[in-house]
């Protein structure tokens, strides 16, 4: 065979090679690459939609901030539960002591935790007049640490109101250095 003929079939071959495995290569090459640039595109105008509503993102944030704070300075104080719900004992005696009311025990405290926040429920044995108990649980509701009665069981004698007071407060979990909540 001649070279000139061993080049003609090496054309064809070649021809046929890039007709069949290159062009349709090329072809998903560029398909893919039109995909990719439409995705893009579309994640571009989603960040550019987000950045026009930036102000609105951040007084959102500011907001949320806020109510978080209020919140926060309103929940039981302590690194740990147990000394939020020292606290909470506190208060109670402190109530108690503001309206009148003898205190005569509290509770080992129970302690849930939900989320980033412990759930402190506390129970206190008491004796007082009907008007003392009644400011004693005004004050508990409407004192600055947002504290709530869930539940309570009082019976009269004579003058005198004497039974339980259950009462719940909330403190946010402990937050370690590494930023992961303790367990």
């Amino acid at each position: 065979m001649s070279s000139k003929r061993l080049i003609q079939i090496f054309a064809l071959v070649l021809v046929l090679f890039l007709a069949f495995k290159v062009v349709p290569m090329a072809g998903q090459w560029k398909q893919a690459l039109n995909e990719e640039i439409d995705q893009l595109q579309a994640q571009r105008e989603r960040l550019q939609n987000l950045l026009k509503k930036e102000a609105e993102w951040k007084a959102r944030l500011e907001k949320l901030q806020q109510a978080e704070s209020r919140i926060l300075s309103r929940s039981l104080p302590g690194t740990s539960p147990e000394v939020a719900s020292a606290r909470l004992q506190s208060l109670l005696r402190g109530y108690g002591d503001g309206a009148g009311v003898e205190i005569s025990a509290l509770s080992l405290p129970e302690i849930e935790r939900f989320g980033g926040w412990n759930l402190l429920q506390e129970v206190a044995t008491l004796r007082g007049s009907e008007a003392e108990v009644m400011a004693f649980l005004n004050q508990v509701e409407k004192g600055r640490k947002r504290l709530r009665v869930v539940g309570f069981e009082l019976r009269r004698q004579r003058t005198q109101l004497f039974g339980s007071v259950t009462v719940i407060g909330f403190s946010p979990v402990e937050v370690t250095a590494e930023g992961a909540q303790n367990e």
